[in-house]
């Protein structure tokens, strides 16, 4: 399985800027993420529509609206993917994949509010483990995120 030490060597291949941050206590939840840092917390969601995996990153005081998505991409059957399904699918465990770097290729969509935050908005998001986040401005996210889309998602 993939841990933060592929995310991290991804990252150094591409020469792009970022740090790993470690901490004491696990940062597996968009809540606990926030009380441990000062920046954006952006979460990323593994949801399965019609049988497809499809990777939804959003800010992480957002839920999900499945309505938006259903309009956007035109499923019918959407759902939260399951904690296997997310491992065997992303290599990661839950409250831990990070926003690039997965075991499989997926459709990613990234709602636009995270679009409009400012080039250099300092944003943490998953970092490989439970207790590791991605510290990374937007603008070299934005370098390594490849073959992304951006939509309304969020309620």
């Amino acid at each position: 399985m993939l841990n933060e030490r592929d995310l991290e060597n991804f990252l150094k291949e591409r020469k792009v800027e970022f740090e790993l941050a470690k901490f004491e206590e696990n940062v597996i939840s968009s809540e606990k993420a926030a009380s441990q840092t000062n920046g954006v917390i952006v979460k990323n969601i593994l949801l399965i529509c019609d049988n497809n995996s499809l990777l939804c990153i959003l800010l992480g005081k957002d839920k999900i609206d499945f309505d938006k998505i259903r309009r956007e991409i035109g499923c019918k059957d959407i759902r939260l993917a399951k904690a296997r399904e997310v491992k065997d699918i992303t290599g990661y465990d839950i409250g831990a994949v990070p926003p690039t770097v997965h075991k499989q290729k997926i459709r990613t969509i990234v709602d636009k509010k995270i679009d409009e935050l400012k080039k250099d908005e300092v944003i943490y998001c998953g970092g490989g483990s439970h207790y590791h986040l991605l510290k990374i401005i937007k603008e070299n996210l934005l370098k390594v995120w490849g073959d992304i889309e951006i939509k309304d998602i969020s309620e």
